[in-house]
């Protein structure tokens, strides 16, 4: 769950930095730009290289404190160490720089999503979903109907479920967490059909493959679910899903086969 909370997070972010320039600043005497700083500072992170990325960006901050992009890109970092309270305040940092900002109000909610702080959560994403033109509403809304399940109100999970899908019928995610709804409320082929619509948007999705699997399961359709475990020890035997999968298939699909 974390792992694909934390893909909804940062999957636009990197691109948006690269877009933007933030605020202008002076340059140091070897002709470096803010915007270069970001950028050495986001390819640092994209290879994981997250000491070095926290160096960069604070070189950033002293050609310019007050870009809310310097702060954004330092919570960034700082979740993928798994530095949340510091996250937290960088990422805090850049809204009161730019209220408005609805790439950090996003990522802050993500941060309240693994954090278990839904109501937090879900102001936040709420500030994203309303700026119309930010790229990754979609996922904006996703990310409120995962608070909203987690709170037990599943009427208002699918609700923003099916608002992400008006704008993206594509999210594969949002279609792994809507199948995961169905389940809940045991309206298992309609499960269905959104793991196998996940499943089929990307084909390396393991937890699709195992949760179609084990909606089989509960439709007593055994060799359907072994077929969907088998798959995910083909995609990712290792994973989290790869493991579970195992297990079932030691245990259900052996007379199967």
């Amino acid at each position: 769950m974390k792992k694909l909370l934390l893909s909804i997070t940062f999957i636009s972010i990197i691109s948006s930095v690269f877009a933007c320039g933030g605020a202008s600043a002076t340059k140091p005497k070897d002709g470096t730009t803010i915007a270069d700083q970001k950028t050495l500072a986001v390819s640092s992170f994209k290879r994981r290289n997250y000491k070095q990325a926290l160096e960069e960006i604070d070189v950033a901050e002293q050609m310019d404190p007050k870009d809310p992009e310097v702060h954004l890109i330092r919570g960034i970092i700082l979740f993928a160490i798994q530095d949340l309270e510091g996250a937290e305040k960088s990422y805090k940092k850049a809204i009161e720089l730019k209220p408005e900002y609805s790439e950090a109000h996003f990522n802050i909610c993500g941060l309240f999503l693994n954090l278990e702080r839904y109501d937090q959560a879900i102001a936040h994403c709420k500030k994203a979903t309303d700026d119309r033109l930010y790229k990754s509403r979609d996922r904006a809304f996703t990310a409120i109907g995962v608070a909203y399940f987690n709170k037990g109100d599943l009427d208002m999970a699918e609700n923003y479920y099916e608002k992400s899908l008006r704008v993206n019928p594509s999210l594969v995610y949002t279609r792994n967490q809507l199948g995961k709804l169905y389940v809940a409320q045991g309206r298992l082929h309609d499960a269905i059909d959104e793991f196998q619509a996940a499943v089929t948007g990307y084909q390396l999705y393991d937890e699709a493959h195992y949760n179609l699997g084990i909606t089989y399961l509960k439709l007593k359709e055994t060799f359907k679910a072994c077929s969907s475990f088998k798959r995910v020890l083909e995609v990712a035997p290792n994973g989290e899903w790869g493991r579970k999968a195992k297990n079932y298939t030691k245990s259900v699909c052996d007379s199967v086969y």
